[in-house]
């Protein structure tokens, strides 16, 4: 039996026999309920990175170093909850020309009062992108469940039942009486 540790994600308390583990640069282990969980966090902890350096150098054309606004990241976070990084990339693509105007047009005094102002075009939008998102998902997947093994529906051409001239059917197993 292994000692007691907890995940790093969801603070679950297991066995370390049980829980997957990585080991740091440090290298000092960490554990997690499931490898499944851990890629699960990877691969979101990515999304987040992609979405956060889009919006620094496509939507507000930082240059290299400088941060999203903190009430921004803030946003971002609290409408992760529900949508996807995804969903949230796709809605800033959509309006980004949507917000250059109102960057140039506006002429904000602060970076608060302008990320809040895009992260409110963002909120008004947010729901029709999401909506399109599913929708494209649910294709996507009815597709692949569609696709129809090639190799099958030849093997299934291929093999003919053949019929034995001596074949009576049901009458080989009838007595002279039922029949």
């Amino acid at each position: 039996m292994g000692r007691k540790v907890v995940c790093k994600i969801c603070k679950e308390k297991g066995d370390s026999d049980l829980f997957f583990f990585t080991t740091d640069e440090k290298g000092r282990r960490k554990y997690y309920c499931s490898e499944s969980e851990y890629n699960d966090f990877l691969n979101q902890k990515e999304k987040r990175y992609k979405l956060l350096d889009y919006i620094a150098v496509e939507i507000l054309k930082y240059e290299e170093g400088q941060i999203v606004p903190p009430v921004m990241t803030k946003k971002i976070q609290a409408l992760n909850e529900f949508y996807d990084y995804e969903v949230l990339k796709e809605c800033f693509k959509q309006n980004k020309e949507s917000i250059h105007y109102w960057i140039k047009v506006k002429n904000f005094q602060s970076e608060y009062g302008m990320a809040s102002y895009i992260m409110k075009i963002i909120e008004g939008s947010v729901n029709d992108v999401y909506n399109s998102w599913k929708h494209k998902k649910r294709v996507i997947e009815r597709q692949e469940t569609d696709k129809v093994n090639v190799d099958i529906m030849n093997q299934l051409e291929n093999n003919t039942v053949k019929k034995n001239e001596n074949d009576e059917g049901i009458l080989a197993f009838l007595d002279e009486e039922d029949i």
